[in-house]
């Protein structure tokens, strides 16, 4: 395996995409940014980079308990003790070159946004809360919110409800499938002692907030039905409504299941798809 190849492991490629999808979300439904297409190469690449360099200081800190963890363990192929220092400089490089073609080549309120979407991931959520509180995902998802306000700021210096909407989308979504993820590894953190909710309550508890979460979620995900500042295109409403009636039944089936691992996984599942679909109806909304 080539060394390219070696270091993805460890970039969180998953992330990145998804970030880069919420970025070119909120990019693209400025009204006319179809025409300004190197804008958001540039948007792309700068978000790309502190994805990136913030999954790897992310790995670089958690490395005492990722190697304890099944679903981890095989990243201490490529970050050791003998290759740390120099990941950390390659990190420290990528979230410098984010900030600068950001800050030089878009505009100072885009690159601000990039980066606290980095800081609030490695710091608020790494280093303060994933091993505090339960309420870690809950807070720390924030980090995933940043990148549709730096989409709409890259073209406009500004924001608006538009993009605050789909920032706070992204994190009201983010613990109903950060918390089905971790169900399926609750024996890994309650030995690594990282405080993720299913660990902490167990899993019948869990579920319960999962599905609070989910109803919260899901009528949040109707706001735009009601305030017409909130421009996301004729085609949204009606996939969110079906996709939020997919979601809650996904949801909904481990209570019905004895709370068995595997509809919990087909939860998670499920929440992946539920954002990338509208994510993409957003971005196709110029188009059609």
């Amino acid at each position: 395996m080539s060394k390219v190849t070696n270091f993805m492991k460890i970039t969180k490629l998953e992330i990145t995409i998804l970030i880069d999808l919420v970025a070119v979300a909120g990019f693209i439904v400025v009204p006319g940014s179809t025409g300004y297409p190197l804008i958001l190469f540039y948007l792309l690449l700068s978000g790309t980079l502190a994805s990136m360099s913030a999954s790897i200081f992310n790995n670089i800190y958690d490395m005492d308990i990722d190697i304890e963890m099944k679903r981890t363990r095989s990243r201490s192929d490529t970050l050791n003790l003998s290759t740390r220092n120099k990941i950390f400089a390659v990190s420290t490089l990528m979230i410098i070159f984010s900030f600068i073609i950001s800050y030089v080549l878009i505009n100072p309120l885009t690159a601000v946004f990039i980066f606290a979407g980095f800081l609030s991931y490695v710091f608020l959520y790494t280093i303060i809360l994933k091993r505090r509180t339960s309420l870690n995902i809950v807070i720390g998802g924030i980090a995933g919110s940043f990148p549709a306000l730096a989409g709409w700021a890259s073209l406009t210096n500004s924001v608006s409800l538009t993009s605050l909407f789909i920032a706070f989308l992204v994190f009201m979504w983010t613990p109903t499938h950060f918390w089905n993820l971790s169900v399926n590894n609750i024996d890994d953190y309650k030995k690594s002692n990282v405080p993720m909710l299913p660990a902490v309550v167990g899993i019948k508890k869990a579920e319960f907030w999962i599905i609070v979460n989910t109803v919260i979620l899901i009528f949040y995900s109707m706001i735009p039905l009601f305030v017409p500042g909130i421009r996301l295109g004729f085609a949204y409403i009606p996939i969110a409504a079906i996709m939020d009636i997919l979601l809650l039944y996904y949801v909904l089936k481990p209570v019905f299941h004895e709370y068995n691992k595997k509809y919990f996984r087909s939860a998670f599942g499920l929440s992946n798809m539920y954002l990338f679909i509208l994510l993409v109806v957003m971005i196709l909304y110029p188009f059609i």
